[in-house]
């Protein structure tokens, strides 16, 4: 993955806290006490324990937002858990992920994997499908199993069970689309990449686009290879260096700026920043307020995990919808499936219930 997309991601992170923290301070805080934030670059999965650890070590850091990717995170938890110091992350989904410090301001992959087979199958009315993902992540699993026991829950089949590792030095976008369409005879294509095999992905969605072209020639012709993909893809940079290979990629992600209820908040976004914000900005704005709202007179690491399990945030507090932890700490609702259509992303009309 590119330095741009993962420098591009850190911003859209940092803009939901700043304005979560913006809008705390200027109302002059809880009893003139101001938030204050740190922060810390854990350069993906290598150093979350190591700043982690860095993090523990002051006694004035009382909560963490974060970490940006569900291995990094996993990686971080256990020290977290001994320091009894609360997590609350945006963009963690992996279902792997549990522990009694770790809340999750985002949806969990079952709800993305569950939404992505239901319309393969449903939607789509596609009943083989071929996986690419990354067996040794925790986030590309998690989407795998959920969106596999789904789908074959449905009457689907996954073809090369359980997946093709997009990250194996063999790995050949060329050659493999080629036997997911002919040997395999998959008519839809899930890209499970995590944030580290993003551009793969891309490479691949740039075989399936060209294989597509020559499936329409045939005679008869066959149908196109439908691309589908987790919230990892939802990248503005797609959009700009891909555009043409990713028409028609379908996208499960945990907020939409289009949706009537995100509105208010992404004008607001937009107004600060220039633009710029995507799902991540949404979901880091709601985690820094649950963090905020845990905060009491005389605050500690305790009072906050667990003030955590009571706060709970209506739609007009949060970046559209409301938010209050389950007993196992995640947020409850739905992903939403947003297509690439000429260029710009769009929200795919829930299918109607037969």
């Amino acid at each position: 993955m590119d330095n741009n997309t993962t420098t591009d991601t850190a911003k859209e992170i940092l803009r939901g806290v700043a304005q979560a923290q913006n809008q705390f301070n200027q109302n002059k805080g809880l009893n003139g006490r101001l938030v204050e934030i740190v922060i810390a670059n854990d350069s993906n999965k290598e150093k979350a324990k190591e700043v982690a650890q860095e993090l523990i070590k002051d006694s004035s850091i009382l909560g963490v937002v974060g970490h940006k990717s569900s291995d990094a995170t996993q990686a971080a938890l256990p020290e977290y858990a001994k320091a009894k110091l609360a997590v609350i992350s945006p963009t963690s989904t992996s279902i792997f992920l549990n522990n009694p410090v770790f809340f999750r301001a985002v949806y969990s992959d079952e709800s993305a994997g569950k939404k992505l087979a239901e319309y393969t199958y449903k939607g789509l009315k596609l009943k083989k499908a071929v996986i690419f993902a990354n067996p040794t992540n925790t986030y590309s699993n998690s989407l795998r199993e959920i969106f596999t026991n789904q789908f074959e829950k449905l009457g689907g089949e996954v073809v090369h069970k359980p997946l093709i590792d997009l990250t194996a030095a063999t790995f050949d976008p060329e050659k493999e689309v080629a036997k997911s369409v002919y040997g395999d005879k998959a008519e839809a294509a899930l890209l499970l990449p995590d944030t580290q095999s993003v551009e793969i992905a891309f490479k691949i969605a740039k075989e399936i686009t060209k294989r597509n072209e020559t499936l329409k020639t045939q005679n008869p012709p066959r149908p196109e290879l439908k691309m589908l993909g987790g919230d990892t893809l939802y990248q503005g940079a797609t959009l700009i260096s891909d555009r043409k290979n990713v028409e028609g990629l379908i996208i499960a992600v945990p907020w939409f700026r289009e949706t009537p209820q995100a509105q208010l908040f992404a004008k607001k976004a937009d107004k600060q920043w220039g633009g710029g914000i995507s799902w991540r900005t949404a979901t880091s704005f709601d985690a820094t307020w649950m963090l905020i709202k845990a905060l009491s007179n005389n605050p500690s690491r305790s009072t906050v995990l667990g003030g955590l399990e009571n706060v709970s945030l209506s739609a007009n507090e949060t970046s559209g919808y409301p938010l209050k932890f389950t007993p196992q700490r995640e947020r409850q609702g739905e992903s939403i499936l947003v297509e690439i259509k000429g260029g710009k992303f769009e929200q795919i009309d829930p299918p109607a219930k037969p």
